[in-house]
């Protein structure tokens, strides 16, 4: 969920050393400066405060108008830094071109929502880690993404998959995606989510492994080859009228 156009509210100005209160290191400070062209068009707020009380436990969440960029970031996070910088360059990249994803109805049911941003995410998650290391830049601790992940495995596992494309299918499915598609997931609580998914979701890792494989082959870091995958991805999970794709005129597909 990174697309809800924000308006109404005064923009927030900090100091490039700061950031919602929060002085930034050496290596923060230097992306900033890099991107300091960029953050001239962002605002960042609290997200404790944000008007949607189902996000405000939420790490990170972007917001676009099309002209000016509201992200919002968890100041209570135990990786405030490298949130604040993977949220900023997921605006980047949609000012580049990169594809995003919005629930076709107004006020869609919060699985609707999930899967949304985790079908955006599934592509653009793994660019941006890519984008961030190649440039020596830290990435969101991957240790605390997957304890999570493995934490929301073993809370589902009692809800058998009875068909395809229920939510747990197409959950877990994105999710094997994701974890094929980003090669700074590694490491042995990695491979540990990825047994548990094999083992207990064995259906959606089989379709995941099938489509991560055509995504990887065919590629998805450039915003042509992105928008394709998540059109395929969304194909193959029957989200097409639930989920919208927008390229980067922001046309609806």
């Amino acid at each position: 969920m990174h697309d809800d156009v924000v308006s109404g509210r005064s923009p927030l100005y900090e100091p490039l050393e700061c950031v919602l209160g929060k002085h930034l290191s050496t290596e923060a400070r230097r992306f900033v400066l890099e991107h300091s062209g960029f953050l001239t068009k962002v605002d960042f707020r609290d997200i404790a405060d944000h008007p949607n009380p189902r996000l405000r436990s939420a790490e990170g969440y972007h917001a676009t108008t099309g002209t000016r960029h509201t992200i919002w970031l968890n100041k209570g996070s135990r990786d405030f830094e490298a949130l604040m910088i993977h949220e900023v360059m997921r605006g980047i990249l949609i000012e580049r071109g990169f594809p995003r994803t919005r629930p076709i109805d107004s006020y869609p049911c919060l699985s609707v929502r999930y899967l949304s941003s985790l079908l955006g995410s599934s592509v653009t998650d793994p660019t941006i880690a890519s984008c961030l290391t190649k440039a020596g830049y830290s990435v969101y601790n991957r240790e605390i993404l997957t304890r999570q992940a493995i934490a929301e495995a073993w809370l589902d596992v009692p809800e058998r998959i009875l068909e395809r494309y229920t939510f747990l299918f197409c959950k877990w499915t994105l999710l094997t995606v994701l974890l094929k598609l980003d090669s700074t997931l590694q490491g042995e609580t990695v491979s540990l989510l990825y047994s548990i998914i094999r083992r207990k979701f064995a259906e959606p890792w089989q379709v995941g492994e099938e489509l991560s494989t055509s995504i990887i082959n065919r590629g998805f870091t450039e915003p042509h080859s992105a928008l394709a995958a998540l059109v395929q991805l969304r194909e193959a999970l029957k989200l097409e009228d639930r989920i919208s794709v927008l390229d980067a005129g922001g046309k609806r597909l």
